[in-house]
């Protein structure tokens, strides 16, 4: 995996440096804000990953030549963009208000960032003007995915909620004279955001089928079964779809689809249409185990025991 193994190093400095600034933060928000990042740091086994975010500016480098000190201040930008939008995500899910102590460590992480921004870009950089519109993309995404639909009405808003990751590969653009590159290489982006987010859909359906949450693979099976608003899809109706009637095959077409776009658009990106790779053959695994485990279970409890137990 290059578009991991070639940047470990990379990933360390910038963890570190991280956790070096939110240390300084006065108390108790250093302390709040060391355990917040402890969740997400990259260098630590059962964290959660988010790959895309802190190595995007690395993968730019396959098609921008910028001194590798660019490259880390832009990671460690979307490091800390990271952080403040996924305290607002933490706000928005929460029904009890049980994060209102992250408010004001959010706000620090919002101040971490634009800091970094305003020593790399003047304020007439146009980077300033694509900084706007993804915020205006994030908010319009996180306020009406639940009714729009977005998955089957525009795809390309289902990434939309993570917009400010392509301050990163805009910013790179921009820093190596490259502007005209900026609408492909977003269209690129948003592609492997969305198939990210299939992903991330796969493992949180249990939660997001209690919840109500937006979720696109149960957005796209509701629509495969034809189900109205009025209809509500059940866990059994999922599990039946998913175990019986081999649903994840439609949904890893459509991944499949995302990735033949992906090359179609040549945007010289090899690490992270690699890492796109990944995603699909993922959702084709999981995919392939469910079919290997019914055969399983179809050749007798006995069999299936002893399989299992090997």
């Amino acid at each position: 995996m290059d578009w991991l193994d070639a940047h470990k190093q990379d990933l360390h400095d910038v963890f570190a440096q991280t956790k070096q600034i939110v240390s300084t933060f006065p108390a108790p928000l250093d302390q709040l804000g060391l355990a917040y990042l402890a969740k997400f740091d990259a260098r630590k086994e059962g964290t959660t990953k988010n790959y895309i975010c802190y190595l995007l500016p690395y993968w730019m480098k396959d098609m921008s030549v910028l001194p590798q000190d660019d490259v880390q201040k832009l990671s460690l930008a979307n490091v800390f963009v990271m952080l403040y939008y996924f305290i607002q995500d933490d706000i928005m899910d929460s029904t009890k208000g049980e994060h209102r102590e992250k408010l004001p460590l959010a706000n620090l992480f919002h101040m971490q960032f634009l800091t970094i921004y305003r020593a790399m870009f003047p304020a007439a950089s146009p980077f300033w003007s694509y900084y706007d519109a993804y915020v205006l993309e994030w908010a319009e995404a996180v306020t009406n995915e639940q009714h729009a639909d977005y998955f089957h009405t525009d795809r390309s808003k289902v990434a939309k909620k993570a917009s400010p990751v392509k301050n990163a590969s805009t910013g790179a653009l921009l820093l190596s004279n490259q502007a005209d590159q900026i609408p492909a290489v977003t269209t690129a982006v948003e592609q492997v955001l969305v198939t990210l987010q299939m992903l991330d859909d796969w493992a949180d359906w249990e939660e997001d089928i209690e919840d109500g949450s937006y979720n696109c693979l149960l957005a796209s099976m509701r629509k495969h079964m034809q189900l109205s608003e009025e209809n509500t899809l059940t866990v059994d109706m999922f599990k039946d779809q998913l175990y019986v009637k081999d649903f994840l095959d439609t949904y890893g077409q459509i991944a499949t689809a995302h990735h033949e776009h992906l090359l179609g658009l040549q945007t010289s990106m090899s690490q992270m249409t690699s890492f796109h790779e990944l995603l699909v053959k993922n959702i084709q695994t999981v995919n392939q185990e469910i079919k290997e485990k019914r055969k399983k279970l179809a050749s007798g409890g006995f069999y299936y025991f002893l399989s299992e137990s090997r």
